[in-house]
């Protein structure tokens, strides 16, 4: 008769699991979201009464973010350098006297909580970070949102972590699901945000699998906190471009490999201006940030433009408002308002100036391929979109993210094939020399993963692969007498000793240790043969098996060697293996790989 054992669902489907990781991606994306729509209001806020209140100057802003004022040029350029200067100064003592980790453009730092610090960050630096960043674009600091609001979701996310008692690996998944519900929400690009954050971890064509789930549901949750408050609108109005000709993919090829090359000159001038203000210049740590403000503020008397994320700009570039001479001018100037902004240690993201000098950069080569093929290059306005992706796509190390963040954020997805051929393109070659200076190359190289590698590594590997017969093994016959055994041990390299039959079959082990509380009793020693000191429970291990069996032996029973036998007769002794040779090979492999990437 046959028996019905209903189905357990939550065995089945690990429901359990699966439940915990929904909730808490949930909670973590209404906080994030939240944190977003606050950050929002703090920017709008700083803006309003620093750069409208104190210098007078409105900037031009894109079409999906009206401003209830019209753009308005400042009257008097040293009330303009003041603000940028009083700006740094602000941030300065806020970010040095209270969270240091908040400096910079704050992607690095939730990069670094998960890879080495296991996804730990104090409390305060997501409350820190959102002021500070919020005077440093305020301000005019040439800063973006992208950075400020990665931290303060990753900090939201490792706090909740933290109050939940999670695990270090589940720290880990809700700081990257933090990450990504700030990131999602703020751009209005959901599955951008969820994707940016298992990406941006790795310079090479690596991702967090393992968090995509929770950071999918964060990043979704966030979004609809944010746009049930500011709406649905993207926040740049491009026109439907269309992918018409496949004689336009060698220019876009061409843009990739003009923004790779710019990235290094934009990498190069942000490190080595944030150098030189943190190891060259004497001077308090604090007032940094209010000298890169002065010098951003008399660079603006001249392009007001690099001033704040630019979006307005970018629209420009969009509409194609702008001069082939201008556009060149922004992108050096933009360059350097950046590295002046974070570099000195404002605090802000470079996601926007990355997106404004790739436009740019875009909008000119647009320009020139438009006057040297009008045939083929009949809308030099597509260029502009295909440059902010692929810019930051580049010196980013996240080609797939950007791509879609970019159709997001513009609506436009008419450009897909040009934009992955091109992000690709500049990725392929700006590898090298990426603006993360926390991300490491590939899964194998990241801290939050030694084990996981350590445990693949030993799957792969048989006790066959590797040379335990080169080990000289010492095995006694059952009625060895003790004497003759200690003058055999004493040269042999093992603490372990098989004992075998008159038929050279296993039938026990001893160890040294054994020997040894045998001599410290009294006993007559030639009345102690070697199958009184073997126990014939012995644990073996044969050469078909994997290290990763052979080192969960060592640990469960806490042995140093394992004796390996023929698969076809388990009395056969056919050597060895010892814990240290398992660790060596492992070694070995972990840099071979390394080696080859």
């Amino acid at each position: 008769m046959l028996s019905y054992r209903p189905v357990n669902l939550f065995e089945q489907f690990e429901l359990k699991s699966f439940g915990k990781i929904v909730l808490l991606s949930v909670m973590i994306g209404i906080v994030a979201g939240l944190g977003a729509i606050g950050f929002t209001w703090l920017l709008h806020q700083a803006s309003h009464w620093l750069l409208y209140t104190i210098a007078g100057y409105v900037p031009t802003v894109p079409a999906g973010e009206p401003s209830l004022l019209p753009p308005q040029m400042f009257t008097h350029g040293w009330l303009l350098v003041a603000t940028t200067t009083l700006g740094g100064l602000i941030t300065g003592i806020l970010v040095y006297g209270l969270a240091p980790e908040a400096e910079g453009h704050g992607t690095d730092g939730a990069i670094r909580a998960f890879h080495r610090l296991k996804g730990a960050i104090r409390w305060r630096v997501p409350f820190v970070k959102a002021i500070a960043s919020a005077i440093t674009i305020g301000s005019g600091g040439s800063a973006g949102r992208e950075g400020p609001i990665a931290q303060i979701g990753a900090g939201f996310g490792s706090w909740i972590g933290k109050l939940l008692r999670l695990t270090s690996r589940d720290r880990r998944i809700m700081v990257l699901a933090g990450m990504s519900g700030g990131v999602g929400s703020i751009f209005r690009a959901p599955l951008g945000g969820a994707l940016f954050s298992t990406e941006v971890l790795y310079r090479d064509a690596d991702l967090e699998h393992e968090a995509l789930v929770p950071c999918v549901i964060s990043s979704i949750t966030a979004y609809a906190v944010f746009t049930a408050l500011l709406g649905t609108h993207t926040i740049f109005d491009t026109p439907q471009h269309i992918f018409a000709s496949a004689w336009e993919l060698p220019f876009y090829v061409l843009l990739g490999i003009v923004c790779a090359v710019t990235g290094w000159f934009y990498t190069r001038t942000f490190h080595g201006i944030r150098d030189l203000f943190s190891k060259r210049l004497p001077i308090p740590r604090f007032l940094k940030p209010a000298i890169g403000g002065l010098l951003l503020g008399l660079l603006a008397l001249w392009l007001p433009q690099t001033l704040g994320g630019g979006y307005g700009t970018i629209q420009q570039a969009i509409n194609g408002e702008l001069a082939l001479r201008v556009l060149i001018f922004l992108i050096i100037g933009k360059v350097i308002a950046t590295s002046l902004t974070i570099g000195s240690g404002g605090s802000g993201g470079v996601f926007a100036p990355s997106l404004f000098i790739g436009a740019m950069l875009g909008g000119a080569f647009g320009q020139l391929a438009h006057q040297i093929a009008p045939q083929i290059i009949t809308d030099p306005s597509a260029f502009v979109l295909v440059g902010m992706a692929s810019f930051f796509g580049g010196i980013a190390s996240v080609p797939l993210t950007t791509v879609i963040m970019v159709t997001e954020m513009t609506g436009s997805y008419g450009l897909l094939v040009p934009l992955m051929l091109a992000c690709v393109t500049s990725a392929f070659i700006a590898r090298r020399w990426g603006i993360y200076e926390e991300q490491v190359v590939h899964l194998i190289d990241s801290p939050a993963h030694l084990g996981d590698f350590a445990v693949d590594v030993l799957e792969e590997l048989k006790v066959g692969d590797i040379p335990y017969q080169e080990i000289q093994v010492k095995s006694f016959s059952e009625d060895t007498p003790l004497p003759h055994i200690l003058k055999e041990v004493a040269d042999v390299p093992l603490n372990s000793f098989p004992v075998v039959n008159k038929n050279g079959e296993l039938v026990g082990i001893f160890s040294l240790n054994t020997v040894r509380s045998m001599l410290a009793g009294d006993v007559a020693d030639n009345l102690v043969l070697a199958i009184d000191l073997a126990t014939p429970d012995v644990i073996t291990i044969t050469p078909i098996e994997t290290l990763h069996q052979a080192m969960r032996l060592f640990t469960l029973k806490n042995i140093d060697e394992l004796p390996v036998v023929d698969p076809d007769n388990p009395k056969k002794v056919l050597g060895m293996l010892p814990r240290k040779l398992v660790i060596a090979t492992y070694n070995k492999k972990i840099q071979e790989l390394k080696a080859s990437e």
